[in-house]
């Protein structure tokens, strides 16, 4: 059984009773192995929800080629620069509604059970649903916030400086820090520091939809999909309000700072990463230690256990031929 098992596994049957003394440099280098493998499994876990985050924000920002589309906030950021005289504004108003779903999908990305973009809240959804023109939730709080200010005018008579009065007002009021965590955003800001190696070193894995990029791109997509098509007198001064704001929350500049968001992602997954490699370098080192104390040569034991084959079949040869002997055979 010794030898047939060495063979198998090229282990030693008995470390214990092999090593003796060595046997506490064994649990020493095993013990070792897995404490930095634990390091490995859940920095892995960790690269892995990076990686799902990343592929959230590209679903956005992506440029497309020959065989993918561009991404949803793309799409809309290039409607925008487009010349709104020649599309219509029900066409702008149903791109930004179809963006704005996409947005709120990708950033709502759940990874291994947790939303990924919540902060530190990782239970919930980061981003309520927003239906446009909805009777409850966050389109009810954009509507009343624009009844409030039309005060009983009708939407057609407000003039460009008006629109541009609500936008920069009590519209852009709703997505402020405080104000979206209240009526658009369960996340809650916070870091979720992850130890990623056994010296200490820790990385800051979260992101989370209240960080002002993500805001700004909401805000411009929710304000073409509720009020692109309602009869403003001056049409274009809302896509131009949205193009080129004077407080840097045009389209261009809340990509931007999507694409910083990313680009923080990224040099965290990668600094993951190169620890990861570095660890399981550690591993197989560890491994070559261990083997040097419990391996065995398999090709002596597959003989060994070839030899005990051998006097065992010999064993039962002789025990046959002896039992066929008897008395009366011998006087013959």
């Amino acid at each position: 059984m010794q030898a047939s098992y060495e063979a198998t596994t090229g282990k030693l049957y008995d470390p214990g009773l092999t090593l003796g003394r060595g046997t506490g440099r064994l649990v020493n280098i095993e013990s070792q192995m897995s404490y930095v493998e634990g390091f490995s499994n859940t920095n892995k876990l960790a690269m892995l929800r990076m990686s799902s985050m990343q592929a959230a924000i590209h679903s956005l920002i992506s440029s497309g080629d020959a065989a993918a589309a561009p991404g949803a906030l793309t799409l809309f950021n290039n409607m925008l620069m487009g010349d709104p005289g020649n599309t219509t504004p029900s066409v702008i108003q149903a791109v930004a509604q179809d963006s704005l779903s996409a947005f709120i999908s990708a950033l709502n990305t759940n990874y291994n059970g947790e939303y990924v973009f919540g902060g530190i809240n990782t239970s919930e959804q980061p981003l309520n649903f927003y239906t446009v023109g909805g009777k409850t939730g966050p389109s009810k709080v954009v509507k009343d916030t624009f009844d409030k200010f039309l005060d009983g005018r009708k939407p057609e008579d407000l003039t460009s400086e008006e629109m541009e009065e609500f936008i920069d007002g009590p519209f852009s009021n709703l997505f402020d820090e405080e104000n979206f965590t209240k009526v658009f955003s369960n996340a809650q800001d916070g870091s979720i520091e992850k130890r990623i190696l056994s010296n200490g070193e820790i990385v800051n894995i979260a992101a989370s939809v209240n960080e002002k990029g993500f805001r700004n791109a909401m805000k411009n997509m929710v304000l073409v999909a509720e009020f692109g098509d309602i009869g403003l007198s001056k049409q274009e001064s809302l896509y131009s309000k949205v193009r080129t704001s004077n407080d840097q929350t045009s389209t261009s500049s809340s990509t931007s700072e999507i694409i910083a968001i990313a680009s923080r992602i990224g040099s965290a997954e990668v600094r993951v990463k190169t620890v990861t490699q570095r660890i399981e370098i550690q591993t197989d080192l560890l491994m070559k230690a261990k083997i040097d104390l419990i391996g065995v040569d398999s090709t002596g034991a597959v003989q060994k256990v070839q030899a005990l084959e051998a006097m065992l079949n010999l064993s039962y040869t002789l025990t046959g031929r002896i039992s066929q002997l008897s008395l009366v055979n011998y006087l013959r």
